[in-house]
């Protein structure tokens, strides 16, 4: 029983946060909302920022445990790469709290809330690690040339940032779709040759959900 009030007021509290951002949701907002007291919610949680932090942590290691079994099923590292890049976006629809977060929207924010380090930080040092070692792995490999660039990681990295950053433009899906496609002609080598890799995650994808990013 107390597992499934914690629970309760987690996805409550998701839910609102979600809605309408860190600033407008009141405790009492929480927990009234499950049919709960104020008192039950401080036996789980010490306070509010404590409780959005925690939050913050479950998509964290959500997103990344999901992202990491796809990536850990694909063979090509441009499809890799691609695949990170569609999980940010797909999650930034998918958590309102995040995107909000991310894009340092004042209602999803409070003083102190840590972007470098937490929750939110330590995403994003996870996604840049992942960037770093599926560049390194393509250029190993000779899929990559990263040598053109001063940074590539920062590179993509930057892209990426600018869809998260024009999120609410009408036209996003059109942006994402080009910054893929200069991903993908910036970063691969010249030499257009059907690879066996390629092949395997095109075979892979068809057994289960066709992927229209999924070079083939």
């Amino acid at each position: 029983m107390k597992g499934s009030r914690r629970a309760l007021i987690v996805r409550s509290g998701m839910e609102l946060f979600s809605r309408h951002g860190y600033r407008d949701v009141a405790v009492a907002d929480i927990v009234g909302d499950c049919g709960l007291s104020v008192g039950t919610f401080y036996r789980y949680f010490s306070g509010k920022e404590s409780f959005y932090e925690h939050i913050l942590a479950i998509i964290e290691q959500e997103g990344i445990r999901k992202v990491e079994v796809v990536i850990g099923r694909l063979h090509s590292p441009l499809n890799k790469l691609k695949a990170l890049y569609q999980f940010v976006v797909l999650g930034m629809r998918r958590y309102p709290i995040l995107r909000g977060v991310l894009r340092r929207e004042e209602r999803f924010m409070y003083p102190g809330l840590d972007l470098q380090g937490g929750a939110v930080g330590n995403l994003r040092i996870r996604i840049e690690k992942m960037v770093r070692e599926i560049i390194r792995d393509g250029s190993r490999r000779g899929v990559f040339r990263p040598g053109l660039y001063h940074d590539a990681n920062r590179l993509v990295m930057v892209l990426l940032d600018t869809v998260i950053f024009n999120f609410d433009d009408p036209r996003v899906e059109m942006l994402a779709q080009d910054v893929l496609v200069l991903i993908q002609r910036g970063l691969r080598r010249r030499l257009r040759l059907r690879r066996r890799d390629e092949r395997r995650d095109r075979r892979l994808i068809d057994e289960e959900n066709p992927i229209e990013w999924i070079e083939t």
